[in-house]
């Protein structure tokens, strides 16, 4: 089944990739694809602040519009994985968010 945000299908692919484990994905779908600190913060345990200073240093992916900030979910992988990553080798960027959304 393909998912879609808006207009735009949804590279289950991609995020899937960005899962290995498969740890998170299914918890994660209740959310809305493009998720906000606050959903953030309720999926991770922390506040919608902390999530905000992680943005704001480019710790976790996402993009602001105005003053509101957005996450995807693979923006949020990529962090929840960001560790494992670096030890391995690879790059934070291996999963780039642009190509998670297919037009």
């Amino acid at each position: 089944m393909k998912e879609t945000y808006g207009e735009m299908e949804i590279d289950e692919a991609r995020l899937a990739a960005a899962d290995p484990d498969g740890l998170y994905l299914f918890m994660l779908e209740q959310y809305p694809y493009m998720m906000t600190p606050d959903n953030v913060a309720a999926f991770t345990g922390t506040t919608g602040q902390e999530i905000r200073k992680l943005l704001n240093k480019g710790e976790m992916q996402g993009c602001r519009i105005g003053i509101r900030w957005l996450i995807p979910k693979l923006g949020l992988l990529n962090y929840l994985y960001k560790d494992r990553r670096e030890k391995k080798g690879d790059t934070y960027a291996a999963t780039e968010m642009r190509q998670a959304i297919q037009p």
